[in-house]
């Protein structure tokens, strides 16, 4: 597999699942939410003036970040799990979103396999 049919099918996958959080409206016009938070259920916890009790939390918020993200953020990424795709977007979901995934992991897998 050529680099650059890699990097496309990255950027498509990456393009298209922007477009799906902003169209879910969990992006844009939630200011309390970020990006990468959307994408992998994550919520910060509060820092205190305590040294202690920041390494605390900063440890707790790295490892809730990183089970988020695999618990939640990877599924609903492989399984493009947005609201507006369910009904009448589903069928966008069989023939276009979900090739393109097979071939972003697959494609993925033949890189890291090398």
């Amino acid at each position: 597999m050529r680099p650059q049919w890699l990097v496309w099918i990255g950027f498509t996958y990456i393009v298209g699942q922007m477009m799906c959080i902003i169209l879910e409206g969990a992006w844009i016009g939630d200011p309390e939410q970020s990006f990468i938070n959307a994408m992998t259920g994550f919520t910060a916890h509060q820092y205190t003036d305590s040294l202690i009790g920041n390494i605390g939390i900063t440890i707790a918020n790295v490892v809730t970040g990183l089970v988020g993200f695999f618990t939640y953020g990877v599924p609903r990424l492989l399984l493009w799990d947005y609201s507006f795709l369910e009904s009448g977007g589903a069928w966008m979901k069989w023939f276009l979103l979900y090739p393109i995934n097979l071939g972003t992991v697959f494609g993925l897998i033949l890189t890291f396999k090398r």
